[in-house]
């Protein structure tokens, strides 16, 4: 094509709302990528308001039943003992609107009941992490309980509009330790319920790395919800289990060796903020792919080809380097034989792909989503095997800025977390980016843009402020590039 395409953007009023124009009330329903960025914009300004939370109660809630073993130790898996894991925290804040089926309930009393039912299935969150003298980690059964805060706003839900711009005033929906808290004074889990003036609220919760992964996080909070909707236990029944990840699997559940890569000198400042793609450009362009290749890929390979090659685009990184993709994907379903239901520990695996810049910036995006799907090949195949082999490590002399991560939220069920007053109509992580900008720099996390467009992408984005232009423009120029002329 000719011409520069972000010249062209003007062209394109339904660049964020394809089918072309012939499908006018679509059109018309829909917001423009050029209209979604202004947005973005206005959001992130100065004049966003801050949240000022009251924490109403803070308490430990035991499990309802004690446990029938008291101090029980949990042996971790081996990935998980790590002594870097010790630290490792995950968190998410998950948005309802006002309950239609009841207006007097209290969701805070209601989750706090149910969590006292059923931790008693997951004892592990009421007891506290361990560190032997070897360093490693362990659990002990403890039974104090898990941290349960409630708290409430003097706003009403749309204060926190949808939780894109980067507002350290969100932290305080979910309560935190000092950053020097030591190990063996850290709590498995804390869970905030923040009260909304609307009747809309706010579930905040905290999981130690250690303990589970994030969809293992999800499947605790979907049987908290179940216990909170009558149930007499979770629908899924909790798996620990921890000696089936072996320690051979370390080579698989690789991610502890990015602290390997070179640090930066220096530390630029980061933001959090978003770009969102809908369904009808990303089933279009993925369509084309297809075409090309005779081969099928999924939304997430597409994605995050564009990304790649966007991100490397803005980032002017010199074409002699290389450049190193990498993203979690959920290994339970390739061990052989394959991990329990229920299995709620760390079974993320880490697949890489490295190229050249020169190469991913003048080859196609048909090649660059074909070494995204690809990627995935050794560590799939060495998992069925059991055979341990070298084919995707971590490149250790590679600069930390030409790495780019990925984790994908969208279809975790963080939104069917219901605790009988409805679906979470927003989620999204909670960083605290003074202390965690090391880890989330360069990173990309998939959403769902909200609850009514499952299978359009909001790529939330950590990053240096002065790239985040840079970046959504070079994403609109790619969509642009592949979608037909206005």
């Amino acid at each position: 094509m000719r011409g520069d395409p972000r010249e062209r953007l003007q062209n394109y009023p339904y660049l964020n709302n394809y089918p072309p124009p012939h499908h006018k009330q679509k059109r018309r329903e829909e917001k423009s990528i050029a209209e979604q960025r202004r947005e973005m914009e206005k959001r992130n300004a100065s004049d966003v308001p801050e949240l000022h939370v009251q924490i109403c109660e803070r308490v430990m809630v035991k499990p309802c039943v004690p446990s029938p073993s008291p101090n029980l130790v949990l042996q971790l898996a081996a990935v998980e003992r790590l002594p870097v894991m010790k630290l490792a925290i995950f968190s998410a804040v998950l948005v309802y609107n006002a309950s239609s089926h009841s207006t007097s309930a209290n969701p805070a009393q209601i989750i706090r009941q149910a969590l006292s039912k059923v931790l008693q299935y997951y004892p592990a969150f009421a007891g506290r992490i361990r560190q032997k003298e070897n360093e490693e980690l362990e659990v002990e059964c403890t039974g104090e309980g898990a941290l349960f805060v409630e708290a409430v706003v003097d706003n009403d839900l749309s204060v926190l509009r949808d939780l894109d711009a980067q507002n350290a005033s969100y932290e305080q929906l979910l309560f935190s330790l000092p950053p020097n808290t030591q190990v063996q004074d850290l709590h498995p889990l804390i869970l905030q319920v923040t009260r909304f003036t609307c009747g809309g609220f706010v579930v905040g919760v905290g999981f130690h790395h250690s303990i589970c992964d994030s969809r293992g996080g999800t499947q605790f909070l979907q049987g908290l919800a179940d216990m909170a909707r009558g149930e007499t236990k979770p629908l899924v029944e909790p798996v620990w289990n921890r000696e089936l990840i072996k320690p051979e699997d370390l080579m698989h559940l690789q991610f502890h060796k990015f602290g390997l890569i070179r640090q930066p000198l220096k530390l630029d400042e980061i933001c959090q903020a978003s770009f969102t793609i809908n369904s009808e450009i990303i089933n279009y362009i993925k369509q084309c792919v297809i075409k090309e290749c005779n081969e099928f890929f999924s939304a997430f390979e597409v994605v995050v080809a564009l990304t790649w090659i966007a991100r490397t685009k803005a980032f002017q990184i010199p074409h002699n380097e290389n450049v190193m993709m990498l993203f979690g994907m959920d290994i339970r379903k390739y061990f052989n034989p394959p991990l329990p239901k229920g299995y709620y520990g760390n079974a993320i695996g880490t697949s890489c792909a490295i190229d050249n810049v020169q190469d991913l910036l003048n080859g196609s995006l048909s090649r660059a989503v074909m070494i995204t799907k690809k990627s995935k090949v050794p560590l799939i195949e060495n998992l069925r095997s059991r055979i341990v082999t070298n084919q995707y490590g971590v490149d250790e002399e590679i600069k930390h800025e030409n790495l780019v991560g990925f984790g994908d939220w969208r279809r975790l069920g963080f939104h069917e977390v219901d605790f009988g007053l409805g679906d979470a109509v927003n989620i999204s992580p909670i960083q605290r980016l003074k202390d965690d900008q090391l880890a989330m720099r360069n990173y990309f996390l998939f959403l769902r843009p909200y609850k009514d467009m499952p299978n359009g992408i909001k790529i939330l984005m950590f990053m240096d402020p002065s790239r985040v232009k840079l970046f959504k423009d070079e994403m609109q120029a790619l969509i642009i590039k592949y979608m037909p002329k206005a």
